[in-house]
């Protein structure tokens, strides 16, 4: 599930920024138009404005961000896709060791940032900067493991920074707490350790962010120190961010920075030396896109002009740049065209916008930009009546022919684990096990590779209701990593036997169009699988064993505490239909 991130805007901070940035804060222009830039207006009062926001729009998870996309949006002015960053002089040091802990690490400075005229929306400024911090961890972040981001007093802490994966026994005072605590303390007895101790192995290290004098600035992505929080009276940050996600980071440093910057704060590089001996600064370098311009027009279904994009692109935080030729440069997209005459648009988009991963972003922002209510009434071009797939087709033939000898369509899950799969029903895999990596439980550790112990559970869990029971499914397997789709019933019937299995087999067959010379059965092997010794037979069709049906050993069904007795099948689906002709469609 997609969780949708709501944020609350409160008026006093929306109107401290826009009047800082010369615009007139009004709410009901906000609610009753900003719904159009894709977020969800949920409740509106005079104190505060709530919002949802797709998880698709980072950019739009903080007051700043979003006061900024406002202006632009809603046609007040333009918001430029550069940032001014100047060179700072700080810098941070990366050890080695963590490129096996949190190989990304990115850093800024932000002096001189505007926290509001007054204690009031001092505080609610603070508020707003953890909840923005909390938000990026969630989306961009999926809840810290991607991106880890820390917001600190720089005012006491002196660089140079340095980054290095302790050993669990350094001691520093973290948020939330009055008393020192190790690394390992805090992962057992502080609530964020609880919560987030999972994304640490101590057996790599712990890793660690501390200034020049060694005192502890942030355990990522645990927790923040006591020392560097910040309070009302801070206005130069330190920002850090690690993590393993390197786009999703750099998105995460450069929004948080941005925020700051529409206070008023300047920009400061920090020099990072990474793990790897390379070095890294903060940029704030907008992105070209080039945007075919056949991909323009089928998707709005109508030419457009280089002056209303121009418009349209404004209002998204964007510049229209350029109409150029295609060339022989087509980024190797199928919506370049064909010819090198085709035109394109180069469009610049701001880096921090990370949801733009394809020109057909770039569309969906034109569209916004001229709004829904603005696209050409057209009706569709193409009919395409709909047909069923070749797969559908088999699998409602063998749907119909089980169903007319009376079993009933069961649906169990494609987990399983190796015990009821291969010990407790005496088989051996066909072929490699897909394994869960992080399985809930035992009972959930592999994909099945048969669906029969799942219909042999079935049973065993209905077996206090009268007899008979005839159950069946077609289902997916996965064998060797791939998936497959197999049949399998069970039959729980004092009067059945392996003749009644064969009859179920035959039947199948049979209704599929199976000629009787293609058929033949094949005594299957005692001890192989959960039958029955003499009672067992493998089906081949030309020569090619596409499944096996028979009577259950007792010593099999005993143990899923059935004492009734079970004849049963499973077949391959995929080779069956292959080596079936279609008697209507071949």
């Amino acid at each position: 599930m997609i969780e949708i991130p709501t944020i609350k805007l409160q008026n006093s901070l929306l109107r401290d920024i826009q009047e800082f940035n010369g615009h007139v804060h009004d709410p009901s222009l906000w609610t009753s138009q900003l719904s159009q830039l894709g977020v969800v207006v949920e409740d509106s009062t005079d104190s505060e404005i709530e919002i949802e926001v797709f998880p698709d729009r980072p950019d739009l998870l903080s007051h700043e961000t979003m006061a900024r996309a406002a202006r632009s949006f809603l046609g007040n002015t333009n918001a430029p896709c550069e940032v001014e960053v100047h060179s700072g002089s700080e810098k941070i040091s990366v050890d080695p060791s963590m490129r096996a802990i949190r190989p990304h690490v990115f850093a800024a400075i932000v002096r001189g940032v505007f926290t509001g005229e007054d204690e009031a929306n001092k505080n609610l400024f603070v508020q707003s900067v953890m909840d923005h911090q909390e938000k990026l961890h969630t989306t961009l972040g999926r809840r810290r493991k991607s991106v880890s981001i820390g917001v600190h007093d720089l005012g006491t802490i002196k660089g140079p920074f340095k980054v290095t994966a302790d050993d669990g026994t350094s001691i520093f005072t973290p948020l939330g707490s009055d008393k020192e605590m190790s690394l390992q303390d805090i992962l057992t007895n502080h609530p964020k350790g609880n919560e987030y101790a999972h994304l640490v192995d101590g057996e790599l290290g712990y890793p660690l962010i501390t200034d020049s004098e060694d005192r502890v600035v942030s355990f990522p992505p645990i927790i923040n120190g006591i020392d560097t929080k910040v309070t009302t009276s801070s206005s130069d940050f330190l920002i850090d961010v690690t993590g393993w996600d390197r786009r999703a980071c750099l998105a995460a440093i450069r929004l948080l920075a941005l925020s700051f910057h529409e206070r008023g704060g300047a920009i400061e590089s920090v020099e990072v030396t990474q793990h790897d001996g390379s070095t890294w600064n903060l940029n704030f370098d907008p992105i070209t896109h080039k945007v075919p311009a056949s991909l323009i027009k089928m998707i709005l279904g109508a030419e457009v002009d280089s002056g209303s994009m121009e418009g349209w692109i404004a209002r998204m935080g964007g510049k229209l740049i350029d109409k150029i030729k295609l060339g022989q440069d087509r980024h190797g997209s199928s919506w370049d065209g064909t010819d090198k005459d085709d035109s394109a648009y180069l469009i610049q988009m701001p880096c921090w916008r990370a949801d733009i991963l394809h020109p057909v972003d770039i569309v969906e922002d034109l569209i916004i930009g001229m709004g829904l209510d603005s696209l050409p009434d057209q009706q569709s071009k193409v009919n395409l009546p709909g047909s069923p797939l070749n797969d559908s087709i088999a699998k409602r033939r063998i749907r119909q022919s089980i169903r007319a000898l009376g079993a009933h369509e069961v649906q169990t899950l494609t987990l399983s684990n190796e015990n009821k799969e291969f010990r407790e029903m005496r088989s051996r895999p066909r072929g490699a096990v897909t394994k869960i990596r992080n399985p809930i439980t035992q009972e959930h550790g592999i994909l099945r590779q048969r669906i029969l112990p799942s219909m042999i559970e079935v049973l065993a869990a209905n077996r206090h209701h009268e007899l008979p029971h005839r159950i069946f499914e077609l289902g997916d397997t996965v064998i060797d990593h791939q998936n497959s789709t197999s049949l399998a019933w069970a039959c729980a019937d004092a009067n059945g036997g392996f003749t009644t299995a064969k009859g179920y087999c035959m039947s199948l067959l049979r209704d599929l169009g199976a000629p009787d010379d293609y058929v033949k059965l094949i005594e299957g092997v005692p001890g192989q699988g959960p039958w029955l010794a003499g009672r067992v037979a493998k089906v081949a069709i030309n020569g090619q064993q596409i499944g096996t049906f028979g009577e259950i050993d007792p010593h099999v069904s005993i143990k899923f505490g059935l004492r009734v007795p079970i004849h049963a099948g499973e077949f391959d689906v995929q080779l069956m239909m292959e080596l079936i002709p279609d008697p209507v469609y071949r």
